[in-house]
């Protein structure tokens, strides 16, 4: 049996396709999530989605926002999803530099900052996973 997966962004519908489990990262942990689920709502964290289907595994680096699972769709909206194969570690390393060297003078900065590494070490943890 399998489940219907929509993945959208306030600019599109990023993925849409059938798979037997998805794996998500709600913003205390990750989920897992198959055939015949209970329905939910949760909060998404920033990292890996994987989706396993028929054909394989697909992989997205996704963003933040809400999953809602019920009759055996799982809608997904997020404010930013990426294929794992389109994340390039180097340039995700000069990323993070850059991050890591943005001033921290106040708190508004410091936000600011802590905000821009945690994303950029997320989207590492999924090109290097």
């Amino acid at each position: 049996m399998s489940i219907n997966c929509i993945v959208v962004t306030p600019a599109e519908t990023a993925v849409e396709t059938e798979a037997t489990s998805i794996s998500l990262p709600l913003f205390d942990g990750d989920k897992g999530v198959m055939a015949d689920h209970a329905p939910m709502i949760g909060r998404l964290g920033s990292g890996e989605l994987k989706l396993h289907g028929s054909e394989g595994a697909s992989r997205f680096y996704i963003e933040g926002g809400f999953v809602q699972v019920l009759d055996n769709t799982v809608s997904i909206l997020t404010n930013r999803v990426i294929a794992a194969e389109d994340l390039d570690s180097n340039t995700l390393q000069q990323n993070l530099s850059d991050a890591l060297a943005m001033p921290g003078n106040n708190d508004e900065e410091l936000d600011v900052r802590e905000r821009a590494v945690d994303t950029v070490r997320a989207q590492l943890r999924v090109a290097q996973s």
